[in-house]
């Protein structure tokens, strides 16, 4: 069996940090390539860390020769402090990295967005999200996985009151968050994380959109077919 390689951008973050340790235990995966702008307190015998700067990023072209690239980059507006740094992280940043996946022929590029984007919706952050998802399915990529999660659960680095109050709300009402909105429910960074990858995996070919409800059912179904084998 050929052993696939990866290129991972945005590894420091919620769903990379998990998907980052799905691939270095994978037996699938020989190489994986992770894109920081910080070191990660991590070292692994598969792992090989490229410090870059994102402004810049065809100039590490070279490194988008693999089967599969993960991106899980992205900013809040607390972070970003301009609308157009926010553009820059989640649009344009996203948009140049899968460009060079284009141009190496990947076999799949993945990529997390948000529930409820929408390059017409109202609100700025969903709007940003569907205009990326947009300029993604304009690309000629074999293979293109986008998901689409809710409040992300899991541990993370810094504290964010807004998303921890978020998380407690959405938390008491989840019992009313069935039919449509069963897609607002908050999902645990690890189950988007294992989606990912189960997806690249899939070599399924064409635009594969995933809203947070059916990243749960693809789950529950591999996991059955797995107790079954």
């Amino acid at each position: 069996m050929k052993k696939r390689t990866a290129l991972l951008i945005g590894a420091s973050g919620l769903v990379g940090g998990e998907l980052l340790q799905l691939l270095l235990r994978s037996e699938h995966y020989e190489r994986v390539t992770a894109f920081v702008r910080r070191p990660l307190m991590y070292n692994h015998e598969k792992l090989q860390q490229m410090i870059i700067d994102f402004e810049q990023i065809e100039k590490y072209e070279d490194y988008f020769h693999v089967d599969d690239v993960f991106s899980c980059l992205g900013t809040t507006m607390k972070k970003a402090k301009t609308k157009q740094q926010f553009i820059k992280v989640d649009y344009e940043y996203t948009l140049r990295a899968a460009t060079l996946a284009e141009k190496c022929h990947v076999k799949s590029f993945l990529f997390v967005s948000a529930v409820g984007a929408d390059p017409e919706s109202m609100f700025f952050y969903n709007r940003v999200k569907g205009e990326t998802e947009e300029a993604l399915q304009r690309l000629t990529i074999k293979s293109l996985h986008i998901f689409r999660p809710s409040l992300l659960l899991g541990e993370r680095n810094e504290f964010r009151l807004g998303e921890k109050t978020a998380e407690w709300l959405c938390n008491g009402l989840s019992f009313a968050m069935v039919g449509k909105l069963e897609k607002y429910k908050p999902i645990e960074a690890k189950e988007v994380a294992q989606a990912m990858y189960n997806a690249a995996l899939s070599d399924q070919q064409g635009v594969h959109i995933y809203e947070c409800n059916e990243i749960r059912e693809q789950l529950k179904k591999e996991k059955g077919l797995s107790h079954q084998r």
